[in-house]
């Protein structure tokens, strides 16, 4: 074989593969364009997994409900599916906090504060009582930029993301005989939630609070391990609590932000321009589901007190008063002890 021939074989070698190159590139390149955005022109559906403890009816179902219209509303990159994981199917609120923060089977929940507050400390005066003058302070303060330190914290030290607030409703407590006054309160043994604030305040105002899985309230209730608890209409009507403690007192010592978070693992997987449409629809489905939980916490308290179920007892003024009276010194010491003085201050300059 000539030189001549042998470079002319090199040379078609050459531009073969070169052309083998340039074909898988282009397909490498097509398939990419295909993962975002399929041939026939549809959007890519991407899932994520949203968990509660109670069913489609209660108000944070709704608020997912209401999230995933809103997300697909707000941008058209993509068609995002949620997949509703409800009564405990994935356990209780502390797992799909743990999920979450993992990056696995967990990517949206509503969650009560203190069950994030021994990893994120600074979240805890987010639904601490007595914060609130009323429903509607409790907005305007939402509406502020207080918490946006409190937001980047969850960020850091959790991998989870705020991305609204639910919640709106007051707290009351929840017995196993009837408290009409503070004398009755005396000596109550109730569970509390995990935030130290909680127990602090209860034992305080002279009852005796125990910290008790939520899911292990009712069968500590029927055992006497405590009497009761305290906790929202529509928590008291879905989690059956009437059964065993047919008593509702209207002290309202709380008003709740429950805030709605994203895993961050499954937020930075879409697009900037789909996760400022998931910030909006965030927010708004978390001022929704606030308003649905009133509603709908009223609705369910008046049937069980309709089907004599439960019974309704109001608290006096005189009564709320003492209350905040006993309660409001061992809530200041916190305060001050965990550095959150300036924050709780800026709470309270908010009219």
């Amino acid at each position: 074989m000539t030189f001549k021939m042998k470079s002319i074989r090199l040379t078609v070698l050459m531009l073969l593969i070169a052309s083998f190159f340039l074909l898988s590139v282009s397909a490498f390149a097509n398939g990419q364009q295909d993962s975002a955005a399929p041939a026939n022109g549809e959007k890519k559906v991407m899932k994520i997994n949203a968990a509660s403890m109670f069913d489609e009816v209660h108000p944070f179902t709704q608020t997912y409900y209401k999230f995933e219209e809103l997300v697909n509303k707000y941008q058209d990159e993509v068609t995002i599916e949620v997949k509703y994981n409800l009564n405990k199917s994935l356990g209780i609120e502390t797992d799909y906090f743990r999920f979450m923060s993992q990056g696995e089977s967990v990517d949206l929940a509503i969650l009560a504060p203190a069950n994030i507050a021994t990893r994120v400390p600074s979240i805890a005066i987010v639904d601490m009582p007595l914060l609130f003058k009323d429903y509607a302070h409790r907005n305007r303060v939402l509406a502020s930029d207080l918490f946006k330190a409190i937001e980047e914290d969850v960020v850091k030290k959790a991998n989870v993301r705020i991305i609204g607030y639910a919640g709106g409703a007051s707290r009351s407590i929840i017995s196993n005989y009837p408290i009409t006054n503070m004398e009755d309160l005396q000596g109550f043994k109730l569970r509390v939630q995990g935030a130290p604030i909680w127990a602090k305040v209860f034992d305080a105002v002279g009852a005796v609070p125990s910290v008790i899985a939520y899911d292990e309230v009712y069968s500590a209730i029927q055992t006497g391990v405590i009497q009761g608890l305290e906790n929202e209409k529509i928590g008291y009507a879905q989690m059956r609590f009437f059964e065993v403690a047919p008593h509702y007192t209207l002290n309202e010592h709380s008003i709740t932000v429950r805030p709605l978070f994203m895993s961050e693992k499954a937020y930075n997987k879409f697009s900037p321009t789909v996760q400022a449409a998931i910030m909006k629809a965030g927010k708004e489905a978390g001022e929704f589901g606030a308003q649905v939980e009133l509603e709908l916490g009223q609705i369910e308290l008046d049937k069980l007190v309709k089907s004599g179920l439960a019974n309704v007892h109001p608290f006096s003024d005189a009564d709320k008063a003492e209350f905040k009276a006993r309660a409001t010194p061992a809530l200041l010491k916190y305060v001050e002890e965990a550095g959150f003085t300036e924050l709780y201050n800026g709470i309270q300059a908010i009219k």
